[in-house]
């Protein structure tokens, strides 16, 4: 491995290990209770470390949860599916078990600072979540399993923010109902909205 490669490898470990140890203190103890100092002694890295990744603990946050997007990634890539469908399903399932095995707390501390940070964009087509609903709703839309009534970037639209609307009730309601259970009412009920005429019974 050259050495270029071999520094951006280790940057890419301490950055993770960095989210890691702040994620796994602040579901502990909670998001203000948890200082810069205290992640950086438990990971055992220097603050200098911390500020070459992230310039404040927002925006680690905010990094932390663009995380999600990878899981769901992964989780496309090892799971079987076997229609546009199933792999919409895999995707906002993974969305729920990825925030109830690894958020809790900072769910709703993170979606807090989205509000709170005027330059955020409220709604990122770029994300890779929207890409993959997208490519799949089009998909889905080409095999008539969804009806063409609505465009493929509206329907992405709703179902990315109302699938992120649950997340952030179930923020609301301290976790007190299975955001699993949950998500998978809402798809059956966001898939009769928006099924062709032609299309399965789920």
């Amino acid at each position: 491995m050259e050495y270029r490669e071999k520094r951006k490898a280790q940057g890419q470990e301490t950055e993770q290990k960095i989210l890691e140890t702040a994620r796994q203190l602040m579901r502990k103890n909670g998001y203000d209770a948890v200082s810069i100092r205290d992640i950086c002694k438990e990971a055992g890295v220097t603050t200098g470390a911390f500020y070459h990744h992230f310039r404040s603990k927002e925006e680690m946050l905010e990094k932390g949860g663009q995380q999600l997007d990878l899981y769901i990634r992964q989780q496309l890539e090892t799971r079987t599916f076997h229609s546009s469908l199933s792999a919409l399903r895999i995707i906002f399932t993974a969305y729920a078990e990825y925030m109830e095995e690894n958020q809790g707390e900072l769910t709703a501390r993170y979606y807090q600072n989205m509000l709170a940070i005027s330059a955020q964009k409220p709604f990122d087509t770029g994300r890779i979540i929207y890409q993959m609903v997208l490519h799949f709703v089009m998909e889905a839309q080409e095999k008539e399993i969804l009806s063409r009534q609505y465009d493929a970037e509206t329907v992405t639209t709703f179902c990315v923010r109302h699938f992120r609307g649950i997340v952030i009730d179930w923020a609301f309601h301290n976790y007190s109902f299975s955001l699993m259970q949950a998500m998978e009412k809402e798809f059956k009920m966001a898939y009769q909205l928006f099924k062709s005429s032609r299309a399965p019974m789920i």
